[in-house]
């Protein structure tokens, strides 16, 4: 593919219901929508808790911190990611119980192990928007 050919790599669009977590990833901050009365996480963000349903969500600010559940390495890029392969998607299970899928940096896939630590770090995908992603967490 001719570098003018090179797709950007997909930014985010912002909702009302996503806005507060965009806003925080852009400040380096990660935060999860909480249910009181559930007393969980969610991940992705809604309108309505899928724990019981009602709108009572709070935006909490979490560790960052969590472990591999399971991961795979990518060799034929997605669009936006030529250039970057062969890259890691990892799912991590957060401290806070939540499971999300990520791009995992500063670790070859014969490092990676199910279960290892991973922390929060960041992803710069063009001049307004950051990506949440881990690494290793020694």
């Amino acid at each position: 593919m001719a570098k003018s050919d090179k797709k950007p790599r997909p930014a985010p669009t912002p909702t009302n219901i996503t806005n507060p977590f965009w806003d925080a990833i852009n400040e380096h901050k990660f935060l999860l929508q909480y249910d009181p009365v559930a007393k969980k996480y969610q991940f992705y963000p809604r309108g309505l808790s899928v724990h019981t349903g009602k709108q009572n969500l709070i935006w909490q600010e979490i560790s960052g911190k969590g472990t591999i559940y399971s991961f795979t390495e990518t060799v034929i890029p997605a669009r936006g990611f030529e250039g970057k392969e062969p890259y890691l998607i990892a799912a991590v299970e957060l401290e806070e119980g939540v499971r999300l899928m990520s791009l995992l940096h500063n670790c070859s896939s014969e490092d990676v192990k199910i279960g290892m630590p991973v922390r929060l770090c960041w992803d710069k995908i063009n001049e307004d928007f950051e990506y949440f992603a881990f690494e290793p967490d020694e």
